[in-house]
């Protein structure tokens, strides 16, 4: 497998936004315990469409606030490569390919990880139905050539 030509600062930008992948169903979710927030898709739900909403975290001396990126920020490139393979939850790999045929900007890394998560979580198992319970962006990391996909709940 080649190399891939990345930019540390960026990828470290990329890995610090904060998402939330939003999973439309066919059936509506149900709470998975009484007096939980906690939701589970029912076990006949399928996944209709797929989106990772991402924001900028910044941290000041009276908290954390959440912005959404610049025009500029979007378009910075992050990998230097016309193909990466990401892996979601189901450990299946997706292969992308780089819009412009060179490099991942953010926008199409967040692309990429939002149609692998079409593509493949729909064969997750979350207490009997498609996992609709990790969908906070944690970060992306390198594993024998696959980009794994951290989700937090």
């Amino acid at each position: 497998m080649a190399s891939v030509d990345r930019d540390e600062e960026a990828l470290l930008f990329f890995n610090k936004l904060s998402g939330r992948l939003d999973i439309r169903l066919t059936e509506p979710t149900q709470p998975f315990a009484e007096g939980l927030l906690n939701q589970v898709a029912p076990p006949s739900a399928r996944i209709e469409a797929m989106s990772l909403s991402l924001q900028v975290v910044e941290r000041h001396s009276q908290g954390i606030a959440f912005r959404d990126l610049t025009e500029e920020e979007w378009n910075r490139v992050v990998m230097r490569v016309p193909v990466v393979r990401l892996r979601g939850l189901d450990e299946l790999a997706v292969e992308h390919r780089a819009p412009n045929g060179v490099a991942f900007t953010v926008r199409d890394l967040a692309a990429a990880v939002a149609e692998t998560e079409r593509q493949t979580r729909g064969g997750s198992d979350w207490f009997g139905g498609i996992d609709v319970h990790h969908v906070y962006f944690e970060g992306l990391w390198l594993e024998d050539g696959v980009w794994s996909i951290a989700w937090g709940s």
